[in-house]
C-alpha cells in the first residue's frame, strides 16, 4: 500500500503561521503563495481565517457581556430596598415589583406584601419627619393630591424641592389644612409667602393656620 503525505501536512506550526501572516498582510498573492507552497488557495484561506481569528480573541474585550462585573450580598434587608427602590425610583406597580422579583431574582412576594413594605417605610419616614427643622422654608406650595380615593394635603419646599407635609386626611377642609400647618410652625415653618391654586379648604386653611 501506498501512502501518500499531501505537501499541505507536512507543513510545521510556523510555516503555517507565516503563510497566513503573508495572506493577511496581502503582501503575496494567495494564488502565487498556493503554488509556490505546493498548497491548495483553499488551505491559504483558511490558515488566513484562523489567523484572524486568534487576533480577535487576543483584543478582545476583557470585559464580556457574560463577565461577573461584581457580588452583592444579598439579604431580607437589601431585598426590602430593591422593592421600595422600584415603585420609589421606578415608579413600578406593585404588580410590576412583584414580576420583577419572581422573574429576575427568583423571589416570591405577594402584592399586599409589597404594599406592608411601603406602610412601614412611611411610617419609619413620618417619625422622622416631626424632627425637621422647617424654618429655613421661605416660600411653601401647597396642594392635595389623592391615593385610593383619600386626600392627601401636600406642601414643598420650593428652593430644595423638599416634601415638608404629605399627610393622608380624611378631608381637605380648612379645619384640617389648619391642624397640620400648626404642626408644621411647631417645627419652626414660618414662610415669607406660600403659593397654592384655588381650593377653597385649602386657602382657608393657610389662612386660619
Amino acid at each position: 500500500m501506498i501512502t501518500t503525505i499531501f505537501p499541505a501536512a507536512k507543513l510545521l506550526s510556523a510555516q503555517r503561521i507565516e503563510l497566513a501572516i503573508q495572506a493577511m498582510a496581502g503582501a503575496a498573492n494567495v494564488s502565487h503563495l498556493a503554488a509556490e507552497n505546493e498548497v491548495s488557495r483553499k488551505f491559504i484561506y483558511e490558515q488566513k481565517t484562523k489567523a484572524r481569528d486568534a487576533l480577535n480573541n487576543a483584543f478582545a474585550s476583557a470585559s464580556a457581556d457574560d463577565a461577573v462585573l461584581f457580588s452583592l450580598p444579598v439579604t431580607k434587608e437589601w431585598l426590602h430596598q430593591v422593592v421600595l427602590a422600584l415603585t420609589l425610583i421606578c415608579h413600578s406597580s406593585y404588580r410590576g415589583v412583584v414580576e420583577f422579583m419572581r422573574d429576575i431574582l427568583g423571589v416570591s412576594i405577594s402584592v399586599g406584601s409589597v404594599h406592608n413594605l411601603h406602610q412601614e417605610a412611611a411610617q419609619r419616614a413620618a417619625d422622622i419627619n416631626q424632627t425637621q427643622d422647617l424654618s429655613q422654608i421661605r416660600v411653601g406650595l401647597h396642594d392635595e393630591i389623592f391615593h385610593c380615593n383619600g386626600p392627601v394635603l401636600v406642601g414643598v419646599d420650593a428652593h430644595s424641592t423638599d416634601c415638608y407635609l404629605v399627610a393622608a386626611a380624611q378631608h381637605r377642609d380648612a379645619d384640617t389644612w389648619a391642624i397640620h400647618l400648626l404642626y408644621a410652625c411647631d417645627k419652626g415653618f414660618n414662610p415669607d409667602y406660600l403659593v397654592a391654586d384655588q381650593g377653597t379648604g385649602l386657602r382657608a386653611g393657610q389662612v386660619t393656620g
